[in-house]
């Protein structure tokens, strides 16, 4: 669940599907940079197949994320179906803008929603975190 509570912060509260933090991400390069375009002339092509070149360890750090989303895609239905048939917990992290600042361990499904719907309320309602980590 995304939200932005008052004061224009920005609130997600979700489950971790899986037991671990994604750690590989692809750098942003940044607004209006899609490396797409050689130039009009010799000069700028040179320049652009140079870049190409230096953009190699780019894409390979792009693939070796791919291959870990796939990996991802893969654990993902074997993870819940353990989670279901074990009873283990999910975990219920929240972030503020984009920063995990609490984490906590909910057993069952439904527990998990209405803790989300609990914490996302109780942040909506200007509490602060303490407040939220001491009324689990």
């Amino acid at each position: 669940m995304r939200f932005r509570d008052d004061r224009n912060v920005r609130w997600s509260v979700r489950r971790r599907w899986l037991p671990w933090r994604r750690r590989a991400s692809v750098p942003d390069w940044g607004p209006g940079f899609d490396g797409s375009s050689l130039g009009d002339d010799p000069i700028s092509a040179v320049i652009g197949i140079v870049l190409a070149v230096l953009m190699l360890p780019v894409l390979l750090l792009a693939l070796v994320v791919g291959l870990e989303f796939l990996l991802l895609l893969l654990l993902v239905p074997v993870w819940v179906f353990m989670r279901a048939l074990f009873g283990l917990p999910w975990t219920v992290v929240t972030r503020r803008d984009g920063k995990v600042v609490h984490e906590e361990a909910v057993r069952g499904w439904r527990e998990s929603a209405d803790r989300i719907e609990a914490i996302a309320a109780q942040l909506r309602d200007g509490r602060d975190l303490a407040a939220i980590r001491s009324n689990r």
